[in-house]
């Protein structure tokens, strides 16, 4: 049986564009040349992409992206960057907001969390929470526990 998989776009042109992956564990990666990659992503695996672009009047375009993996046939969001596209779970653009994005994604981890991990509901909390300017609610180990045994039984 053959595997689909979900490209990203890894690149970094100094004071030009950077785009990086912030968490996931990709199946494969692909060197293009010493600037640019791709990286592979099998169906349901989740994973943080960032991007800046940058002109000579400075910064022009700032993201975070918290996307899933899809498989073919089901419904994708296209994302500059992401091929073919993906389930995007959190999308902000600018600094002060992908600001607190990274820095919720550090005291998920701080928390003993691997973000890849957690449950896609909350990424979509720090989204509607981060677009609101309201204060993020921390991820429990309740709500990691209910996440994981809703996982196994396959809902």
């Amino acid at each position: 049986m053959s595997k689909f998989f979900t490209s990203v776009e890894i690149a970094f042109y100094p004071e030009y564009i950077n785009c990086w992956l912030r968490f996931g564990k990709p199946d494969a990666k692909h060197n293009l040349d010493r600037r640019r990659s791709l990286v592979l992503f099998g169906p349901a695996q989740v994973f943080g992409y960032v991007r800046w672009r940058a002109n000579e009047y400075g910064m022009q375009n700032w993201s975070i992206a918290i996307a899933r993996a899809r498989a073919p046939l089901q419904v994708l969001t296209r994302l500059e960057g992401i091929h073919p596209g993906a389930d995007i779970l959190l999308l902000t653009t600018g600094k002060a907001r992908v600001k607190r994005v990274l820095a919720q994604l550090d005291k998920l981890e701080a928390a003993g969390f691997e973000p890849a991990e957690i449950s896609p509901a909350y990424h979509r909390h720090i989204h509607n929470r981060i677009l609101t300017s309201r204060s993020v609610k921390p991820y429990s180990d309740e709500q990691h526990d209910a996440f994981l045994a809703a996982r196994a039984l396959g809902a």
